[in-house]
């Protein structure tokens, strides 16, 4: 069985870095953001990479946005690319499998990894459950594997399953807000997400999971460690025009998922999509590695973490140092 593999061949004195994408993404979310589709690919990820609008003067402007879409954006497989560092990722045959499957292939992406440099340290860079597949690997120990990024991992679970009870309450109130010609595609939507909170694979990342119990891994003294972690819930803000004078201003209508907390009380307990407590899918606190020599908390989303210019510049200076 192939892999879908991507490889950048940098300097020989550079240290070689392996990408782990998370739950339902795959390889393009390091290398190509704005080109691909989350969430079992119902979403294009641009979406989350959307900025506020600016004031438009079009009388053709649409009325409900969720911003202006960025052209560009500067990622850690560019930023690393640039500094000559031997880059590898791959996208995960069973995005929605079992975390056990993403080991098994990460095994053979270490043995490519060492032939094409052989005399290259290893570092890891795991994404939200990428991290816990790197974790579950370096059970085994390899010697070969220097230093281990994980970013909005959670290391203590995540209680974002309970948003199942929650969601068709919620598109009901998305639906109204939005033209009906996009309802259809926001029920397929919903359906989609619901399926995917409900599987598996999200049961391993619940807090006190058999998989997160009987996680085995140690730290290791010839492995450095650092974690980071978001404090932004806000992963989608759609935005309503209104017309003031000349022109069309935006003001937010809802943010997705912080507009729980006021729609729901009730689910005010959830630190995931808390401000200041949780990215939208992973708690500040859950994301901290119990090992790491440092842990940066962030004023990012679970998405806008990965190319967070803290993040980068943070990754950029750890793994010059192995």
């Amino acid at each position: 069985m192939e892999l879908d593999i991507s490889i950048h061949k940098g300097k020989k004195d550079k240290p070689a870095v392996i990408f782990i994408h998370g739950l339902g993404m795959d390889k393009n979310f390091w290398i190509d953001p704005l080109g691909t589709k989350i969430f079992a690919k119902n979403i294009p990820l641009k979406v989350f990479a959307a900025v506020k609008p600016k004031p438009c003067s079009l009388p053709y402007a649409k009325k409900i946005t969720v911003g202006e879409f960025q052209k560009k954006i500067e990622t850690l497989w560019t930023a690393l690319r640039k500094e000559g560092f031997n880059l590898v990722c791959w996208s995960q045959k069973k995005p929605f499998g079992p975390i056990e499957s993403a080991v098994f292939e990460l095994a053979r992406i270490m043995e490519k990894t060492k032939r094409l440099f052989p005399k290259a340290p290893i570092a890891l860079i795991g994404h939200s459950r990428g991290g816990l597949i790197a974790r579950k690997f370096l059970e085994n120990k390899d010697c070969a594997v220097k230093a281990l990024i994980t970013i909005s991992t959670p290391h203590a679970g995540s209680s974002i399953a309970q948003l199942i009870k929650y969601i068709k309450p919620f598109s009901i109130l998305i639906r109204s807000a939005l033209p009906k010609n996009t309802h259809s595609k926001i029920s397929k939507l919903v359906k989609n997400i619901k399926e995917l909170l409900e599987g598996d694979a999200v049961r391993e990342l619940l807090p006190g999971s058999s998989f997160l119990e009987n996680l085995r891994d140690s730290p290791q003294k010839s492995v450095k460690y650092i974690s980071f972690g978001g404090r932004k819930p806000g992963l989608l803000t759609v935005y309503v025009r209104k017309k003031i004078g000349g022109k069309m201003y935006p003001k937010p209508l809802l943010t997705i998922p912080d507009s729980l907390l006021k729609i729901f009380p009730s689910f005010i307990a959830a630190d995931e999509i808390t401000p200041g407590k949780g990215d939208g899918l992973v708690t500040a606190k859950s994301s901290f590695l119990p090992w790491a020599s440092r842990h940066y908390n962030l004023e990012a989303n679970h998405i806008s973490i990965a190319w967070n210019r803290t993040t980068i510049n943070k990754t950029l200076e750890f793994i010059r140092t192995i």
